[in-house]
């Protein structure tokens, strides 16, 4: 005789009080967990108050019809299978039409209704099971950093884990249905149709069981590398294809940070060497010019000839320092420091530069402390400060505002510096931290890039951006110190 790993709950329901305790005495042989009802009231009342695996329900159930009762057992029990107890092959079809599992004919053989009930008790372990390991996947699946795309044949999405969600920008009802290939750019989608497609066609795997690198699209337009690998699975009627993505930007901007690093290591060492062969040369033209200048003091154009070579002179000189200097490795030594102390040791520093302008700084909002480079920020001010005052031919009014507000996650401090000048232009705007970029007549182009390499450095950023009615304003963001 079978016998079933585990009892199962069995609900008996009959009206005839002989026919249950005959369907009980087959089921105990077989050590199920047997109830019974007399009528359909205590049945669905027991259906609701019990886990119940299979119902075992006659036809002779006096307080309901079989179109009633089936419906409501399976209302509140949707897992539990119902089996059909009649003596007519006509209401053997309305019930199993109802969703009725089975169906016996009396009289009942026991033989044939421990059978049914193996065959039913272990199908539905067999869903459990399946259920479970499915709920665990998800589990697993929902909890990846990575995101976790399926596919079908063809490129339609047909699941879609959080993490995509968060890299994408789409939910997953709104990426089901959608082909992937609308969340790549040109020529990764088109490229992707003709993989998919020669793969239908000749079965060759190009890019599945692989990983490699291409550039994904978000749902508001804007493009990410991404590391993708494809694995094929295959089912009974169909196949599959599960695409792991990982968001490689960080990487790339490490790796980015990496060579520039070491692209500007090699122009340090070459310019440190440039400048002090240059410094000895210069030194000697210089001399030279001073001896001319004597010489000739007398003669009012070839002297102002000499002082423009030697602004010529000073011009090239200032444009090895830069270089040299933004080339050179950025060290930070960090101090608890007042910000307004380095933004007045910077404004002290530009006196000669505000000689005759009749500029004024004005102060707003709480000091703020933060970790910083006295050295560095001190270099950022005063660059800021001297472009501020160089912005416009009127007198100078800088104000500097002071503020508390967060970056990533963590606290910090915000200082913005903003002029009475014209304003910024789009394209200054866009280019302003740009290296050897300037719309000064004189400059390297490099102050701006050497602030904002300092400012990052720190941990912070640095923005510019125009605020009416001022001029331009230069925003700093750097972490804040913990006092």
């Amino acid at each position: 005789m079978m016998h079933t790993p585990q009892p199962s709950r069995i609900l008996i329901v009959d009206g005839d009080a002989n026919a249950r305790e005959h369907v009980r005495e087959i089921l105990e042989q077989d050590h199920y967990f047997i109830d019974t009802a007399a009528t359909a009231t205590e049945a669905l009342e027991k259906t609701r108050r019990e886990k119940i695996s299979v119902v075992i329900l006659d036809q002779g159930v006096p307080d309901c019809s079989v179109e009633q009762l089936i419906p409501g057992i399976q209302r509140l029990a949707p897992e539990a299978a119902i089996i059909y107890v009649t003596d007519s092959v006509d209401g053997a079809v309305v019930a199993m039409r109802l969703g009725a599992a089975n169906y016996l004919l009396k009289p009942i053989n026991p033989g044939v209704l421990l059978a049914d009930l193996v065959s039913i008790v272990e199908h539905q372990r067999a869903k459990s099971e399946l259920r479970d390991q499915y709920v665990r996947m998800q589990a697993v699946v929902n909890s990846a950093i990575e995101g976790i795309i399926t596919i079908d044949e063809t490129g339609v999405i047909e699941s879609f884990n959080p993490a995509a969600e968060n890299m994408f920008g789409y939910t997953a009802d709104e990426a089901s249905g959608m082909n992937i290939s609308e969340m790549m750019p040109d020529p990764y989608s088109s490229e992707h149709h003709l993989y998919l497609s020669n793969f239908r066609r000749t079965g060759i795997r190009k890019i599945i069981g692989t990983g490699r690198e291409v550039v994904a699209q978000r749902r508001d337009g804007t493009t990410f590398p991404i590391h993708l690998s494809v694995s094929e699975v295959q089912l009974e009627d169909r196949r599959l294809f599960t695409g792991m993505v990982r968001d490689i930007t960080a990487i790339k901007q490490a790796e980015e940070r990496l060579l520039q690093s070491e692209r500007l290591a090699g122009i340090g060492q070459a310019m440190a060497a440039l400048a002090h062969e240059s410094r000895n040369a210069l030194q000697r033209s210089q001399a030279g010019l001073e001896m001319l200048a004597r010489r000739i003091k007398k003669q009012p154009e070839a002297t102002m000839l000499i002082k423009r070579i030697q602004r010529a002179q000073d011009d090239l000189h200032q444009l090895y320092e830069d270089v040299r200097e933004y080339a050179a490795p950025i060290r930070v030594n960090p101090e608890h420091t007042a910000i307004s102390d380095i933004v007045r040791h910077a404004w002290h520093d530009l006196a000669l530069a505000r000689e005759g302008r009749n500029a004024s700084l004005t102060e707003t909002g709480d000091d703020p402390y933060c970790q910083g480079d006295k050295f560095g920020l001190r270099l950022v001010f005063r660059n800021i400060l001297e472009n501020a005052i160089a912005a416009t031919t009127e007198a100078p009014r800088i104000k500097v505002e002071y503020g508390e507000t967060d970056f990533v996650g963590q606290p910090a401090v915000r200082i913005c510096i903003c002029d009475n000048g014209p304003g910024l232009t789009a394209d200054t705007q866009q280019q302003i931290f740009h290296e050897f970029y300037t719309t000064k007549t004189r400059g390297t182009g490099l102050g701006m890039a050497i602030c904002k390499r300092i400012i990052v450095a720190h941990g912070g950023l640095i923005e510019a951006e125009n605020r009416p009615p001022n001029g331009a304003c230069i925003t700093i963001i750097l972490p804040r110190s913990q006092s």
